[in-house]
């Protein structure tokens, strides 16, 4: 077994451990007002939905991520194991990219800016209004798929590795789950906000809700691009 193997199945076990010790001291609320009429005093979320889906029903969230994670590195396992396309040889195809139209490069630019844009508003505000980290990091994955039409995909995954992309992916895959032992030891209850509600319709404010929708935006961005790579890669051998 290697040694990232070895370590990854530890950090499974210490976190199974932790979650049975404190299991028995987790304090579960019985005949409380429901969230619905108390979310602002408890969460500071003006938008409902996500004071539910990163707050009471995080371990949903919390598993959706690791299933798109797990859908995204499998498409990268799998195909990796398959032999490169015929045509991915720069002697076998000519890319021409001197003759893409001057049209549709400035606009799928224009559209990839705008689609980070808008991204990160409706991430950064997803406590205040529609929006959250699942759909801004889609938003911000078509940007990169528009923009991919007009330059080489290499090109652009060679960029992103320089910018160490997939390293932070897997760097805040890590802190989300591991971020429940916060609220284990502070709270005696996992994945509680350990962020304060703050005031609510402030920017700082939802608990975790802020950090959260940034942290899945990115993960659900890369893994689209990682997803897109890897199927471009292997066009004409699946």
């Amino acid at each position: 077994m290697k040694l990232n193997q070895i370590i990854v199945l530890f950090i499974l076990v210490f976190f199974g451990i932790t979650i049975i010790i404190n299991i028995g001291s987790t304090q579960f609320p019985v005949n409380e007002v429901s969230y619905l009429d108390d979310v602002l005093e408890s969460n500071g979320s003006l938008n409902v939905v996500t004071a539910i889906y990163l707050d009471y029903r995080l371990y949903d969230s919390l598993f959706e991520v690791i299933v798109f994670f797990i859908a995204a590195f499998g498409v990268s396992m799998v195909l990796n194991k398959l032999p490169k396309s015929t045509l991915e040889s720069q002697e076998e195809i000519d890319y021409e990219y001197d003759a893409v139209d001057m049209r549709m490069s400035i606009s799928g630019n224009i559209i990839f800016f705008l689609s980070l844009l808008f991204s990160l508003y409706i991430m950064i505000t997803g406590h205040l209004g529609p929006g959250g980290g699942f759909v801004g990091g889609v938003i911000a994955g078509t940007g990169l798929l528009v923009i991919s039409g007009n330059r080489d995909v290499e090109e652009i995954e060679t960029e992103l590795k320089k910018m160490r992309i997939h390293l932070i992916e897997k760097i805040v895959m890590f802190f989300i789950p591991a971020s429940g032992f916060l609220g284990l030891i502070f709270y005696h209850q996992g994945l509680k906000n350990f962020l304060p509600a703050g005031v609510p319709g402030t920017l700082f404010s939802g608990g975790n809700a802020l950090l959260f929708n940034l942290l899945i935006g990115f993960k659900v961005f890369v893994g689209t691009w990682t997803i897109l790579y890897n199927f471009v890669r292997h066009r004409g051998s699946i």
